[in-house]
């Protein structure tokens, strides 16, 4: 009896675990985004109230101005100043948000116009070209890359954009303030002023994080680019 009994339990545990095999689903997985390059993320922006229509546009770099300003931590009335040229801008706009852009400075055009000795703006241009700053016969290009623009709640046209900004081969993440308007009701006008920390792009010429005993020539780690970019109606979408 009792081998009759051990039996039928094993024949039914049989049973069971066949049941449960031919039942078994198949495992849901779910994409490793660390490791898995087919996942992607909307670069979409919203501009807020400022309205777009689609399509692809370019922007004239001389309908951009874009000027910067360095200064000596020491002598605080020294201040160095100069100008920069756009070599590109593109951008397309997608169900009235911007999906994708790129903004190039070309930084072979970098030049002094202003100097705190009151002159030798040549050669205060041919060192920002140098391997000191900016080495632009390696790098003759920096970009900016938005990824957000935050309106404000309390400033009409007022945003920060946030994006991903490229010098001499490196790449930092950096908020810019600027305004979004309309200058005449049909030309877009983009105006800003980006902080930059240098350093934090291997530019450490001067900079009294690394260098010791300069004296009166400890220049500002922090310089200033200031753009005003318009984008006039003649830029039509493509």
């Amino acid at each position: 009896m009792k081998k009759i009994i051990s039996i039928i339990v094993v024949l039914a545990l049989a049973i069971i675990v066949i049941s449960l095999v031919s039942n078994k689903k198949a495992p849901v997985t779910t994409p490793d985004t660390a490791t898995d390059t087919t996942i992607s993320t909307s670069t979409a922006i919203s501009l807020g109230d400022i309205k777009i229509s689609d399509g692809s546009y370019s922007v004239k770099p001389s309908d951009a101005t874009i000027t910067w300003t360095g200064r000596k931590v020491v002598l605080k009335n020294w201040i160095d100043s100069g100008k920069i040229n756009l070599k590109e801008m593109v951008f397309e706009v997608k169900d009235g948000k911007i999906s994708s852009n790129k903004f190039i400075i070309d930084m072979t055009s970098i030049a002094g116009v202003s100097t705190g000795a009151g002159g030798g703006q040549d050669k205060l241009t041919t060192h920002l070209k140098s391997a000191d700053f900016f080495d632009v016969v390696t790098f003759p290009t920096s970009t900016f890359v938005a990824k957000e623009f935050t309106a404000s709640s309390t400033k009409p046209g007022l945003f920060i954009v946030r994006g991903d900004l490229t010098i001499k081969g490196t790449t930092n993440e950096i908020s810019i303030p600027a305004t979004l308007s309309y200058s005449d009701g049909k030309t877009l006008v983009i105006k800003g002023t980006a902080t930059v920390d240098r350093t934090l792009w291997n530019i450490q010429y001067g900079s009294g994080k690394f260098f010791k005993n300069l004296g009166d020539n400890v220049i500002a780690d922090n310089f200033t680019l200031d753009f005003d970019i318009k984008i006039s109606p003649e830029i039509e979408a493509i």
